[in-house]
């Protein structure tokens, strides 16, 4: 427990007042064994107070317990938190008495039971879900507390909830987050009860005397247990004992089964009004949607009320009840519909740790439904509203276990949740001018628990303050953002795929930024629902569970279109651990970039070992979450570069040099029955290739910008890869003006018929297919991640059609009579 409070709820309700008066003060009764403090050491640094005893007797048979504290105030802290007395009784069926409120001071004890300082007030607890407790609170202020002092009080209650019929649930804890010196426990019975001993929880004295069977336990609980931070609900890390007079569940099933029971004759009139529909299916999903949202949640939860349903047709005219109201009212109206329906009672905080408890009807503290159609069983929570969904995918809180009351039900079942929520948000960033404005697309679409989720926002907010939120939101990442069209939403399919969609439409004012030292501008994209998704607290040498939340699924795809083409990098990253994993994908076309995150969480908790490395990799995945798109303007522009025309000029001589060479010393004899035929035939389309290739050469060397000074500064700013791109981009001019003259040197030697033209025009075709080919692979070794999916796809494109086109023409150059009757000459 997070502080241990004098304060004994029973969650029971009573809508009345009583007078100070009608609590009494005796002595103690004479079932209880009188515990004195014997221990008063006190643990140093752990705290404002410390409890010295906890002395916890429970009589079953005579309906009592019976409280002694005795806690220890170290400081003004704990004299603030420690000198209020608070008791919680029911007086529908309880009764209060007070034994004894003692100050212990320098060996003295000071009698503080002052009838005319305690107070009666009501109480109401959880008003945020709509329950309201009527029970009483007995307070009574001490004024004259010390430092160092002893504060001490015992006290009975008399009265147990008559709807329990007499059964009895306990537990015990012995230990807690603050020192305890001494823990009594104990239970006095008429016949044996059930307990179970929790993470090492000593076994119990059993003794059996004039009072019945009595179970003890007398520990020491000085080391104080801590937890953790972001544990799950269901976790304890304390010793405790569960007690129960219930056998098993069979016990309490038939406990409960007498509780849901109505006047089934009633039914018809309220069913008729409610299940229009003209299939089962829908009349099934009208039931469902009339008690979530026309029936309000409220509970006024008191005495057997606390346990025991109201008619539903009561709930059905007044439009409220709490859960269990809700709940068999929607059970009237599918039974009556043919259905078979059934409560079942959960544990919200135990989750899949229910059934490590013993069975017992207080365990639960909430009531939904089951019921079976075409087969399938199928679970509602009543008390939810505006939830949106289909038969097969309405969101169901994952509860993971509960008792269904229906005849013969001896064990809890699993429950099992269905349905994954997903938030799919599609950007689309329009990008007017290089260092202008951009317009900002955002379509958002919710499904599962996500899109009843955001029902309910625009439900209960107004679309101008929704607006203003949303402005708000993303004037964290754009600062000078505004609305463009007004916020949208759909809400079309509710009762089918649970579609919620969101549409907003902005204009971000100075979307590109300078850099801070005024060399380059950049914009940004980030996914901001993701990093609020992955905000995880960070702890340290976790030993206990880790929750990560409900599972569930996140997908952006941020689209920006920039005015101009862009030279993009393709990268991907995966980032997976227990429990999650995270994938980025970033590329581009042409004048447009497309950037994709998916994260999804896999399951609701991980191991405290696993900690460390789970936020490590989120971490990771918060540096994924930047993407910036810089604009070097000095870079804009041609300004001729004199390394490429010094190159090219290098190039050309080099190139013509080899002509010169291959033209007059390469001269093959001819084929020895050559006829010295024209061009023509299938020759003509070889020549017809051979004559456009200069031109598509030429065309490629303008268009790759080699002659462009701010081209070849522009690799600096690549990144690591910088000096092997230059090189890279050096070796292509000098690559594309040798196989330019290459070209022109064929293409005459074709149209002089020359005896060398099979052999150089095999070189060529060859040279042709490798060149880019090696081109790429020299990219993707010693640049990773410049290429495109875009650059790969037209490598590979261009690849075959040069395969075919030499498979083709290799050979007939050099095999065919015609090719040998026409390339005949000799210089």
């Amino acid at each position: 427990m997070k502080r241990l409070s004098i304060v004994i709820s029973l969650f029971l309700c009573a809508n009345i007042l009583i007078a100070g008066s009608d609590v009494k003060y005796e002595a103690l009764p004479n079932w209880v064994n009188q515990i004195e403090l014997s221990n008063q050491k006190i643990i140093e640094n752990n705290g404002s107070y410390q409890y010295l005893l906890i002395d916890l007797q429970d009589n079953v048979r005579s309906k009592e317990v019976f409280r002694h504290y005795a806690v220890k105030v170290l400081n003004s802290d704990g004299i603030q938190e420690m000198s209020t007395i608070t008791i919680n009784f029911d007086p529908s069926y309880q009764t209060l008495t007070i034994h004894k409120i003692q100050i212990r001071r320098n060996g003295s004890n000071l009698d503080r039971l002052d009838k005319d300082q305690l107070s009666i007030i009501q109480r109401e607890t959880d008003l945020e879900r709509s329950l309201y407790d009527g029970s009483l609170s007995a307070v009574i202020v001490l004024s004259d507390v010390e430092e160092n002092d002893i504060i001490e009080y015992s006290y009975s209650i008399n009265g147990f909830n008559p709807v329990n019929k007499g059964s009895y649930t306990g537990t015990f804890y012995h230990d807690y987050s603050i020192p305890v010196n001494r823990i009594y426990n104990r239970v006095i019975s008429g016949e044996s009860l059930e307990y179970f001993l929790k993470n090492d929880a000593l076994e119990p004295t059993i003794v059996t005397s004039n009072l019945g069977i009595e179970y003890v336990w007398d520990v020491s609980a000085l080391k104080p247990i801590l937890y953790d931070s972001n544990i799950p609900s269901w976790y304890n890390a304390q010793k405790s004992v569960n007690l129960s007079s219930f056998k098993n569940w069979l016990e309490v099933t038939n406990w409960a089964l007498p509780l849901y029971d109505y006047k089934k004759e009633t039914i018809s009139s309220i069913s008729d009004e409610i299940t229009t529909g003209n299939t089962i299916g829908e009349k099934i999903i009208n039931s469902i949607r009339f008690v979530q949202d026309e029936v309000r949640y409220v509970g006024f939860e008191s005495g057997i009320g606390a346990y025991k349903p109201n008619p539903p047709k009561k709930v059905f005219e007044q439009r409220y009840g709490d859960c269990k109201d809700k709940s068999l009212l929607l059970i009237a109206l599918l039974r009556h519909q043919g259905l078979e329906a059934n409560p079942v009672l959960v544990n919200t905080n135990l989750g899949h740790t229910t059934d490590e408890w013993l069975p017992s009807d207080r365990l639960f503290d909430h009531c939904v439904v089951t019921f079976s159609y075409n087969d399938e069983e199928y679970y509602v929570d009543p008390t939810l509203s505006n939830q949106g969904g289909s038969l097969n995918n309405i969101h169901f809180p994952d509860y993971e276990m509960g008792l269904i009351v229906r005849p013969g039900e001896d064990k809890l079942s699993s429950i099992a949740s269905k349905n994954i929520p997903k938030v799919d948000i599609k950007e689309i960033i329009t990008v007017k001018e290089i260092g202008g404005d951009a317009e900002f697309l955002v379509r958002s679409e919710y499904t599962g628990k996500r899109a009843d989720n955001m029902r309910t926002t625009f439900q209960t907010n107004s679309l101008e303050a929704l607006e203003k939120d949303y402005l708000n939101y993303y004037s964290n990442l754009y600062p000078d953002i505004e609305i463009l069209e007004n916020l949208k939403y759909y809400d079309y399919n509710r009762n089918s795929n649970n579609n919620f969609i969101v549409e907003e439409s902005y204009l971000i004012k100075n979307f590109w930024v300078d850099s801070d030292d005024k060399t380059y501008i950049y914009a940004e994209t980030y996914p901001m629902v993701l990093e609020s998704s992955i905000d995880f607290k960070n702890t340290a040498q976790n030993k206990m569970p880790y929750y990560l939340g409900r599972p569930f699924q996140f997908e952006q795809n941020t689209q920006v279109i920039l005015p101009e083409p862009w030279n993009f990098s393709d990268y991907s990253k995966k980032i997976e651990g227990n429990g999650f994993v995270y994938e980025n994908k970033i590329f581009g076309a042409e004048n447009t970039l497309y950037v994709n995150h998916k994260y999804e969480i896999k399951k609701s908790f991980i191991e405290g070992s696993q900690v460390s490395d789970f936020q490590k990799k989120h971490d990771e995945i918060e540096g994924e979450l930047s993407y910036y798109l810089t604009y070097n303007q000095d870079l804009s522009g041609f300004k001729l570069s004199w390394i490429s025309i010094a190159i090219a000029v290098v190039t050309i001589i080099g190139g013509l040099f080899l002509a010169y060479k291959i033209n007059y010393l390469y001269n093959p004899d001819p084929w020895e029955h050559s006829q010295n035929k024209q061009i023509g035939g299938w020759l003509i389309l070889p020549a017809i290739g051979l004559i456009i290739s200069p031109f598509v050469l030429s065309l490629q060397i303008i268009n790759e910008d080699f002659f462009n000074h701010n081209t070849w500064l522009s690799l600096n700013s690549i990144g690591e890869n910088a000096a092997n791109i230059t090189v890279l981009f050096a070796a292509e001019l000098i690559y594309n003006f040798l196989f330019l003259m290459f070209n022109l040197l064929v293409i005459y030697m074709f149209f002089s018929r020359r005896t060398s033209l099979p052999r150089l025009i095999t070189i060529y075709y060859i040279v042709s297919l490798l060149g880019p080919i090696l081109d790429h692979f020299l990219v993707e070794i010693l640049a990773p991640g410049v290429l495109t999916e875009v650059d790969r796809n037209t490598t590979y494109t261009d690849a075959t059609r040069t395969i075919i086109g030499a498979a083709i023409w290799i050979p007939y150059f050099n095999i065919s009579e015609r090719s040998k009757n026409t390339f005949c000459r000799k210089l």
